[in-house]
């Protein structure tokens, strides 16, 4: 249990720190242009994902098989999937249509 507790820290960690990094890479308007083609429909969006979810697993199992640290899997893969998750959460926007970047909050 130990073990579990500190390698979801670790992921949530992960998904933090690839949040924060895409944001400050990747301007505004085209983490907006990206939501809009990741988003566009729900549906292909949830077979995409679970497309590359899979890629990422199985080439990290493939990877690891290969240099025999295959006891790690549990640990890597969803390390791995954790920077996929914090790049989908940097791509949704922030504000609202309606909303100025000018505004003030009273």
């Amino acid at each position: 249990m130990k073990n579990f507790l500190i390698s979801a820290c670790v992921d949530v960690f992960l998904i933090l720190l690839s949040y924060f990094l895409f944001v400050k890479i990747i301007s505004g308007p085209t983490r907006h242009k990206l939501y809009e083609k990741f988003f566009k429909s729900f549906a292909k969006f949830i077979i995409y994902l679970f497309f590359i979810t899979l890629a990422i697993t199985g080439l990290s199992a493939l990877i690891l098989y290969r240099t025999a640290y295959i006891a790690y899997i549990n640990i890597i893969s969803p390390a791995l999937v954790s920077i996929l998750v914090g790049f989908l959460m940097s791509t949704v926007p922030t504000r609202g249509e309606g909303d100025n970047s000018n505004m003030t909050v009273k």
